[in-house]
Parts: C-alpha cells; structure tokens; sequence
C-alpha cells in the first residue's frame, strides 16, 4: 500500500498541475494556496533515499512501552549547537518523551558550532556506556570516526538532519529525522511569491555545501518557483559556505541586480544579513524568505518588516519521533529509517500561534508589542 503521506502528496501535485496558463498570465486565484494549517510532508525522498515516516511510524503499544520501562535503559544526546529555539524546543520533546518512557538521559552536550568540540563530546558521552545514542553532526567528515566508535560498540545512533554517506541506513544507524526541508523551501516561495505579486525577479542566497537539510530546502524552493509562477525569474544564486560571508555575499548580489525584488535564504540568519545589506542601500521595499523562526526574524515578521515569511520546522513533534525512535532503536523495533515530521508555513497573521505550534511556547513580549502595534 502507498504511503499515505505521499498519497497526499501526490493528490496536490496533480491539482497544481491541473492550473491552466492564458498568455503566461495567472490568475492570483489559482496560484498554489498556502496552507497554514499544514499537516502533510511534501518531501519525498529521505538522505538514504527511503520514503519519508512520521510519528505514527515510531509510536508504541502498551507492552511495547512496558519492555522500554523494565529495560532501565540510559542515553546521550549530542547537539552540534543548542543556541536556538527550534533545537532547544526539540531536546525539550524528547526528553519529555525519555522521561514518560523512564529512560535516563546521561548526557546533553552543546557542540557551539565547533566540530572538533563535537568529537570531544561524542567520546566523552560514549565513556558513560549509553545504550543509545541521539546527535546531529556538524560535519559529517570530521565526526564521522568518533560515531564509528558507537557503531563498533553496536550502540544504536539516531542521526538528526544528516548522516555520513559512508554509514548505511538501517545497519549502521536507526534513522535520520527531520522536519521537511522541501516543505520548507516550497513554503518560502510561495510566501516570497505572494509578497511580490507573483512577478518580478528573485535570488537565491544559499548554503553552497552537501548538506541533506538544506539542499533539500533550495531544491523545493526552487521548482516551486519554476512550476507555478511563470511570472517570477530567479535571476542569481548566490552561494555561500560560512554565515560569516554572507554580508559580502548580498553585497555582491545587490551590484548586479539593485532593483531585485524578493530573496530567500536558506534560513533566517542568512537572511538577517541580507536584509542588513539591503538597508545599506536604501532597498527597504525588498522582501525576503527563509526557514526557521528565531527571534529576530520573528520580531520582523510580526513588526511588518522586510521578513515578510518563513517556513518553520514544527520543533515540538520533531522532538516527540527522536525521543520515540530512540526508544523503538533501545527495543530492536523496526522503523523507517527517515523519519519526518511535517513544517508550518508563517506570515504577519498567523506569527503568535505558529510559533506557540512550532515551539511550544509563547512568542516574547517584543514580538506580541510588535504585532499589536500594526492591528
């Protein structure tokens, strides 16, 4: 039977593909409808090249959960950085998760960016003797011999977002989990799409590396401009490999094509620095995308600003299926090894409740000010 996510899936794709084109020119009532309410994984194809699973693929029966309880299992949880909401929402689900399931968290390490620093505490977690292990590598060449341990000492391992392509999928390692990069990208075109009219000429500033996330972030964005907005160009692609770059980036970017009207980045930081290029010069009408909510671009989606939208990982279910999937690896259950949840797309009306969805909190008090000053 046909996975249902990509039943779904497909069922939209042939009602866009149903739009008719008179002269070039369509109607704004038949451009793809953003769906704020969103529910479906639109990826199709996980790093290994597997079929997307969600929640429901790694939740438990009863007795299932009884042999999780009586197995007194412990596990470490190794981040490549817990310096933003979307990560430090997802270890809060997971824990919660662990601790329902009574399994004991003997370690949460906070790599800061540094991969050398992730080695360093993948090994010292891996002297603790976890049964488990959940991490996301910050680079999967640098990291890769220091997971080969926990894979030598047959340690079950829950990769996030990415994982070595020398590591196969189901005998190496569990699982990859993720929210939905394509998502993603389609969200942020057709919220730059819908900002601009649906017309003009657009640009690319993104993440110039081999990494399975964000690749697949460009990708969605990218056909979905090329399928449904005949009237909208991507004129530039402008690469970037270190965020340090990407002021010089925009710089570059701006030169040739001032009168650009909409950038998406790969996510919001990015973004933040071409927005801050923009200003320099005079370019506040330009409209930008991206992925991820943090709480500057939250604060400018909401206060009107030039982040006009984003498409957000929904943290809190991401959290739940790493949590479940640790538990389904602790008792040999097999599971997919892609595990997706699915992402919500953000504009100024809906900023408050999607993030309360996405992380499980309240927005601050800066960014509810800043969306009640324009009501």
């Amino acid at each position: 039977m046909m996975n249902k996510r990509k039943v779904t899936a497909i069922m939209i794709s042939a009602t866009l593909a149903s739009v008719t084109l008179a002269g070039n020119v369509m109607a704004q009532n038949e451009y793809p409808t953003i769906d704020f309410n969103n529910t479906t994984v639109y990826g199709d194809v996980g790093p290994d090249g597997s079929v997307p699973g969600g929640l429901e693929d790694v939740q438990l029966t009863d007795e299932e959960i009884q042999q999780v309880k009586d197995g007194n299992f412990k596990v470490a949880i190794c981040y490549h950085q817990l310096d933003n909401q979307v990560n430090q929402s997802k270890l809060s689900a997971c824990q919660e998760v662990l601790e329902e399931l009574g399994i004991e968290v003997v370690a949460v390490t906070d790599a800061q960016s540094d991969a050398v620093k992730e080695v360093d505490q993948l090994e010292t977690a891996l002297a603790l003797n976890p049964d488990a292990l959940l991490s996301m590598p910050y680079d999967v060449e640098v990291t890769k011999a220091a997971y080969q341990k926990y894979i030598d000492a047959e340690i079950p391992v829950v990769f996030m977002e990415n994982a070595s392509a020398d590591f196969t999928a189901g005998e190496d390692y569990v699982a990859v989990t993720n929210s939905d990069s394509y998502g993603n990208g389609m969200f942020a075109a057709m919220l730059l799409a819908e900002s601009i009219g649906y017309e003009g000429k657009v640009a690319m500033v993104y993440y110039d590396a081999d990494f399975f996330t964000t690749n697949e972030r460009d990708r969605g964005f990218r056909e979905t401009i090329e399928k449904y907005y005949p009237d909208i160009e991507i004129v530039a692609e402008s690469g970037f490999t270190s965020i340090d770059v990407v002021g010089t980036v925009a710089d570059g970017l701006f030169a040739q094509y001032p009168d650009i009207d909409g950038v998406y980045a790969s996510w919001d930081i990015p973004a933040t620095s071409v927005i801050t290029s923009a200003r320099a010069i005079g370019r506040e009408d330009l409209k930008v995308t991206g992925v991820d909510l943090g709480d500057d671009s939250t604060y400018m989606i909401a206060d009107q600003d030039m982040y006009v939208g984003a498409s957000c990982p929904k943290a809190v279910e991401t959290g739940k299926i790493e949590g479940y999937a640790l538990a389904c690896a602790l008792i040999g259950k097999e599971i997919p090894t892609y595990l997706c949840s699915s992402v919500q797309p953000v504009s100024y009306d809906n900023v408050l409740e999607a993030y309360k969805s996405c992380f499980g909190i309240d927005a601050p008090d800066a960014v509810k000010e800043a969306w009640e000053a324009h009501q």
